[in-house]
């Protein structure tokens, strides 16, 4: 009955709720404009006027979770030593927009987190809908590849820290577990072109200390981090031990453990001295793949299960002995090469190991092979599927996020964004001015007509729906 008498005499409470959504928008937008410009005179004032001339004033827009906002800031002339005369914005250098163009910290985080686990169409469009402004699928893709481009800069610091020996990280385990894998992704035209081929790689490796029981009957991977992307096997190892030194102090390690499908490349990234075992899903894979036998294929897994190897290379003759058609033969053959090239690998670690060092307090150490699901859930789920396709370069950056996510710290992708820029008490004073403006102009009809508001725009508000989930991808 009241849906009915709203409608028919004006607003529906749908319709009200984003016309004072777009109100508050706007206040927010007006409140950040003057804060910034009130900085912006502060920063003159302060400058070092011998170096920098100010030459007047430009306009530029910064996109934040509330919208578009529109400010001027000062220009300055900067002579150097040899003559090279430039101009520079003391705002925009404060700010570092210079890192992912004029867009927020938090519509940055925001738009990061919500390209891991949708198209960037789809994450434009969404911004776009519970937002207060608009972003293109262009200029979420533009945030995700300057962002991504960062990480990689970054990574490279860190295997160049690591050779130096200066990496040393802090979390003592005496048993290392390590997992490695590759999914193929479709390629876009241009670089199907360059590389002649339709797929490409990405490699993907996670390392943890042991499980730790999350519930009845479920565990989860304890102190895991992850590395993913388009590399070379010499790259990827470099960048793949830099991030395991980063977090565990390889001095105090007794036993590291890697679990793989025996591929080249993965065994080129373990150690001397690392215990290799072949991961139980692709042993079991092939085995169903190349014996087309049921009671063979039975009999096999029964052999395998009881750690009898020999047994399974005597069995695998025997069978092959007995077949008649050459495919068949030729498939036997292959199983029987691919557990040989891996044929300590076929024991589990447990069997390999005579003395494993205890776990710490409230870990367990459980089978290996988690990688199947690790691949799905990094790289397959938001990568292979759907139709995509991926530049090396584009792909390479996002591969890399995704890993980011998976070791929980997605924060480090926008974290350099994140540091203090404004000094506090000065900041808080502004802040209080402006408020203070906004309460006499309300009363005296002047000036801003908006609501005096002790709280971040768009953030410390109570939200509903999609909102609230927007807000809770950036951290809040």
């Amino acid at each position: 009955m009241m849906s009915t008498i709203i409608k028919e005499k004006g607003l529906t409470f749908k319709e009200l709720e984003k016309n004072i959504f777009k109100d508050i928008c706007a206040i927010g937008q007006e409140m950040t404009r003057e804060f910034l410009e009130q900085y912006d005179k502060k920063l003159m004032k302060e400058r070092d006027r011998s170096r920098y001339r100010h030459k007047g004033y430009r306009k530029t827009t910064i996109k934040t979770l509330y919208g578009e906002v529109e400010y001027r800031r000062g220009v300055y002339e900067v002579i150097e030593e040899d003559g090279y005369k430039h101009f520079v914005f003391l705002l925009d250098e404060m700010l570092e927009l210079e890192h992912i163009g004029f867009i927020s910290t938090n519509m940055a985080e925001l738009m990061v987190k919500s390209v891991t686990e949708m198209s960037y169409r789809q994450s434009a469009e969404k911004v776009t809908e519970m937002t207060g402004q608009t972003i293109s699928a262009m200029g979420v893709w533009n945030v995700v590849q300057a962002l991504g481009e960062k990480v990689c800069q970054d990574e490279k610091e860190l295997v160049k820290e690591h050779k130096a020996g200066h990496i040393q990280g802090e979390t003592v385990t005496p048993v290392l577990f390590e997992e490695a894998d590759g999914v193929y992704v479709n390629l876009q035209g241009k670089a199907r072109k360059e590389g002649h081929q339709k797929k490409a790689e990405i490699k993907v490796a996670i390392a943890y200390d042991g499980w730790e029981k999350d519930g009845t009957d479920r565990y989860k991977l304890h102190e895991k981090i992850a590395a993913a992307g388009f590399a070379n096997t010499k790259d990827f190892q470099e960048y793949r031990e830099a991030l395991i030194a980063e977090k565990f102090d390889l001095d105090e390690v007794e036993t590291r453990i890697l679990n793989g499908d025996g591929g080249g490349w993965i065994k080129k990234v373990r150690d001397k001295t690392t215990v290799f075992q072949l991961d139980p899903f692709h042993r079991n894979k092939a085995l169903r793949e190349q014996i087309h036998d049921k009671r063979a294929q039975k009999a096999l897994l029964e052999l395998l299960e009881g750690k009898n190897i020999d047994g399974v290379f005597e069995y695998l003759e025997t069978y092959k002995n007995s077949l008649s058609e050459d495919e068949d033969i030729a498939d036997v053959d292959k199983l029987i090469k691919y557990y040989n090239n891996n044929r300590q690998g076929l024991l589990p670690y447990q069997e390999q190991i005579q003395n494993l060092p205890e776990p710490h307090e409230g870990l367990q150490y459980r089978n290996l092979g988690t990688m199947e699901n690790h691949i799905w859930s990094i790289i397959a789920k938001r990568m292979k599927h759907n139709h995509t396709s991926w530049s090396r370069t584009g792909g390479n950056h996002l591969a890399k996020i995704l890993a980011k996510k998976c070791s929980g710290k997605l924060y480090e992708v926008t974290e350099k964004l994140r540091r203090p820029i404004f000094e506090e008490e000065e900041a808080l004073q502004m802040y209080e001015e402006i408020l203070t403006a906004a309460q006499v102009s309300k009363k005296e009809g002047k000036g801003y007509h908006y609501p005096v508001m002790g709280h971040l725009v768009g953030i410390s508000m109570s939200t509903r729906g999609d909102r609230k989930k927007l807000n809770a991808m950036a951290g809040y």
